[in-house]
Order: structure tokens, then sequence, then C-alpha cells
């Protein structure tokens, strides 16, 4: 499938491409801002917190509020809704909602990388992509403006990807590259072996895939506080469009947030 059919239409997308929410630069760039600062919670969930209630700067249920921070609810509070894994939704409370004791807001969002990431996050993440995904890993000894790419094989009517990355990259790029091609494996561009572990493409064109495969890369490395050229790559293209892409803002959540289950437990 090349081109987005209004009955392909999932709920996210709907409301990003027939309202036009988050279609223009600002209000994509001011998305993915909000996102970023929410590296707890799942990239889908962010965003439905930010249609909720854009502002949000804190989230959390009102016993964690109670837990981590002797905080209560207020009354007539109003609950914020997300998905939750094992069951449908659940409720949070921004810090507005709240009151009581303290917040330390460094326990909430620590800085938990400071712009690295270790050898062990580095090797459980590739051992999840081989075991989960059937995806390979390899390095290669490549130029400066080389960064790496990924390829699908077919072996005895089984899927399985390659990804190469060039080997003199620092970990942290590495990284960053590897989030940038599984970007485009996880929003469909290279097709699916079945459409429960992802969705086909609806990015009908070049600069689009490659505008999907961006964003799930800056923010993936964003949230774990990893500096890289995806920022420099969507902000000189938000700042010099008007209009993002046509692409499915649901595929590059998910993406984001199948990459970050590789390497942390499964986010509400």
């Amino acid at each position: 499938m090349n081109t987005l059919q209004e009955n392909d239409l999932t709920a996210l997308d709907e409301l990003f491409h027939s309202v036009g929410t988050y279609k223009s630069s600002k209000d994509f760039k001011e998305l993915i801002e909000f996102m970023k600062r929410f590296p707890k919670i799942a990239p889908y969930n962010a965003m439905l917190l930010h249609i909720q209630k854009p502002g949000s700067k804190y989230v959390a249920t009102a016993r964690q509020w109670k837990k981590s921070f002797n905080r209560t609810i207020k009354p007539n509070a109003h609950p914020l809704v997300i998905l939750q894994a094992f069951g449908p939704v659940a409720f949070v409370f921004e810090i507005n909602d709240t009151e009581g004791g303290d917040f330390q807001e460094e326990l909430y969002n620590p800085f938990y990388t400071q712009g690295k990431i270790s050898e062990s996050y580095f090797q459980t993440l590739l051992s999840n992509l081989q075991q989960t995904y059937r995806v390979t890993y390899y390095e290669a000894d490549q130029g400066t403006q080389s960064a790496g790419s990924i390829k699908k094989y077919i072996k005895e009517e089984k899927f399985s990807y390659r990804v190469v990355v060039n080997k003199n990259l620092s970990r942290e790029a590495k990284y960053a590259t590897i989030a940038h091609e599984l970007g485009h494996l996880f929003c469909g561009h290279l097709g699916t072996p079945d459409k429960k572990l992802w969705s086909v493409c609806v990015a009908a064109s070049y600069e689009a895939r490659e505008f999907e495969a961006e964003s799930v890369a800056w923010l993936v490395c964003e949230r774990a506080n990893i500096k890289n050229p995806s920022a420099a790559y969507l902000n000189g293209y938000l700042d010099r469009e008007n209009k993002i892409p046509q692409i499915s803002i649901e595929n590059v959540l998910k993406a984001a947030g199948k990459i970050e289950s590789l390497v942390s437990e499964k986010y509400r």
C-alpha cells in the first residue's frame, strides 16, 4: 500500500489528517517537544496527554503522587486518560491538580543518561532486536558521510532484516542511527511480515518516509537525553516549511514506543 486511503485512517491519524491537528510545522514542533518531556510515558500516551491538556509538565496516577511525593488529588480535579498495559485505560493527574508534600522534580524526571548510554544498554537493544524482530546488527568501516542502512531479506519464506552501521561512530551516534533505521522498519517503509507487528507504510513520498524516520530517531534519542543529528534535520525542516509532509503520526509514535520497549520495561 503506497498511499493513504480514508478507510485506512486510525483515530489519531484521522485527527491528524482530516481535522488538521499538528499539520502545521509550529504545532508539530510543539507536540514533539512536549513528548520529549515525558520519557517515562509511552509516546502514544504522551500525545494523548497533549491533546487533553497541552500545558502539562508532570503527570502521575493518584497512587503514584501519594506514594512518591505524599501529594493528594485536589477535589474536583479532572483526570487525564491514557492507555494501560493489560487493561483499557488509566487515569493520571497533572501536578497542578495535586496538593500536599514537597515536589522534587529530579525524582520524577531524572537525567538518567546524561547524554551517554552504557554498553550493557546498547547490547540489550541489539539482543532484543534479534530475538523479537529478527533484526541482525552489523558494523562496517565506512566514511564520515555514511551512518547506516537497513535491508530486508527473505529466506525460506521467512522475513529477516539487517541493520548496518558505521563502526567509526560513537556508541550514542550508533544508537541514533539504529533508531533512525528502525524508524523506517517500524513505520512500515520496508513492508511488514505481519500487520500485528507493525502497520504498512502510508507515507507516499521519500520526503515523508525520511521525515517519519527522523521524527522517530529524534523522539527516542531526546527522551533518553541523547543529542543527535535528527534535531538539526527536523528543526531546519520545520523552520523552513509551513506544513509537514503527509505522514502517519500513529506509526511514528508506535515505532518510537517499540524501540524504547526493547531496552526497558513496557511503559504504561
